[in-house]
């Protein structure tokens, strides 16, 4: 038969059905269907409802330990990974973050960044790691200027702002 659940669920059918519009990922989703068919008792032992929702009995035991342990919030969250770098220490984030944003001497590349890291705090990181590192924790991108036709003449520009009128239209 299977083994029976001995658990109960606090949430009323309705509140676990009104989850579904905060659920955004698929994990979240199987976890919380889990929920509502316990609660329906349309299927009576938790064998079923790992078949029902094709997982293994051992994850549908780890996930209703969540649900008794954290409650609903927890439970229908998405999972983060959102570790502590072991490499660059948070006195290291400090002083790269400030020297990003130093106007009086930025930084041109991520190469550049890479060797004053190797400078400074004597690190070594490969390229792609300190990119990564740096779009997803500081928001940082290259600022790459348009490209300018090489027949522009630099005076033509100059003429054409000396006789425009600028109008502020906030």
């Amino acid at each position: 038969m299977g083994r029976q659940k001995r658990f109960e669920i606090k949430e009323t059918l309705g509140e676990l059905k009104s989850y579904k519009s905060k659920v955004h990922n698929y994990k979240s989703g199987q976890r919380l269907k889990e929920l509502i068919l316990l609660k329906e008792d349309s299927l009576l032992s938790l064998t079923s409802v790992a078949r029902q929702l094709a997982i293994s009995t051992r994850s549908l035991s780890r996930w209703i330990l969540l649900y008794k342990q954290k409650g609903i919030e927890a439970y229908i969250a998405p999972e983060t990974r959102d570790k502590p770098s072991k490499i660059i220490t948070p006195e290291i984030h400090e002083s790269l973050e400030k020297s990003l944003k130093n106007t009086d001497n930025p930084f041109n590349s991520y190469m550049e960044v890479q060797q004053w890291l190797k400078e400074e705090h004597g690190i070594e990181i490969e390229y792609q790691w300190l990119w990564k590192y740096l779009t997803t924790k500081m928001g940082t991108t290259l600022k790459v200027p348009r490209k300018s036709h090489s027949k522009k003449d630099p005076d033509a520009a100059e003429a054409f702002f000396k006789n425009a009128i600028i109008i502020n239209t906030y």
